[in-house]
C-alpha cells in the first residue's frame, strides 16, 4: 500500500443499498484504485465475494437495521454533513461471525 499516497475525502452524501446506509466519498477515484489495488493483489479475495461487477466506494454507517431507523439515521446525518477524513490506512477486517475485528492495518505513503 506504501505506493499510494494519502488523501482527504469529503463525505457530503447518504446513499443507499438495500438495508444498508452509506455516505459517498468525493472524489471516490482514490478509494477505487485502492480497491483495484488490494483485489489484483489478492485476486483470490475479490471485493463482495465478486458478488458485483462495479466498486462503489462508500462508508457503511447502519447496517440490518429497520428501514425506520435507517430513515432516522438519514435525517439526522444531513444536518451534520459534509464530514472530511484524511485517509492514511488501509485496515484489513475480519468478520468472525458476531463482528469485525482488526486483522492489520496498511500505512499510504
Amino acid at each position: 500500500m506504501g505506493r499510494h499516497r494519502s488523501f482527504e475525502a469529503r463525505f457530503e452524501h447518504c446513499g443507499r443499498f438495500p438495508g444498508i446506509l452509506y455516505l459517498t466519498p468525493e472524489p471516490d477515484a482514490s478509494f477505487r484504485q485502492l480497491t483495484e489495488a488490494i483485489a489484483d493483489r489478492w485476486p483470490e479475495t475479490p471485493p463482495f465475494g465478486g458478488q458485483f461487477d462495479d466498486i462503489v466506494p462508500h462508508l457503511t454507517i447502519a447496517q440490518g437495521q429497520d428501514n425506520a431507523v435507517l430513515e432516522e439515521a438519514e435525517a439526522d446525518l444531513r444536518g451534520r454533513l459534509p464530514v472530511t477524513a484524511r485517509v492514511s490506512s488501509v485496515d484489513l477486517l475480519v468478520h468472525d461471525g458476531l463482528r469485525w475485528q482488526r486483522r492489520a492495518s496498511f500505512a499510504l505513503g
